[in-house]
């Protein structure tokens, strides 16, 4: 069985991804690629409770991902996985739509959640 820190790993090794982190809902970082984790586990924390509120709000029961974008299009991605919070930066100039299919692979093979 893969821990989280090869599933981090797997991740930052797609193509498209400058680097991640992997944290808890509950805030606890578990591990990361980013030289600055904390600013975006906070952004990570706060873009969740806003997403769920808004879910609620409007009657939805899923979030796939949240993505703040970027003028240089190095976007970052919030995805919810079950009890955990996966967030990517976008490397500039990638395909986008390439590297969010394969990430919905890895998260696939580690979830339940979309199956």
């Amino acid at each position: 069985m893969a821990t989280a820190k090869d599933f981090v790993a797997r991740i930052d090794k797609i193509e498209g991804v400058a680097g991640c982190l992997l944290m808890k809902t509950d805030g606890t970082l578990i591990d990361q690629t980013l030289e600055d984790a904390a600013t975006y586990a906070s952004l990570m924390a706060a873009g969740r409770k806003e997403a769920d509120s808004l879910m609620r709000m409007i009657g939805c029961s899923d979030c796939q991902h949240i993505c703040f974008g970027r003028a240089d299009s190095s976007d970052f991605y919030v995805f919810p996985i079950e009890n955990f919070m996966l967030g990517i930066v976008q490397q500039t100039n990638c395909d986008t739509s390439d590297m969010l299919d394969t990430v919905y692979g890895l998260i696939d093979r580690v979830s339940t959640r979309r199956k």
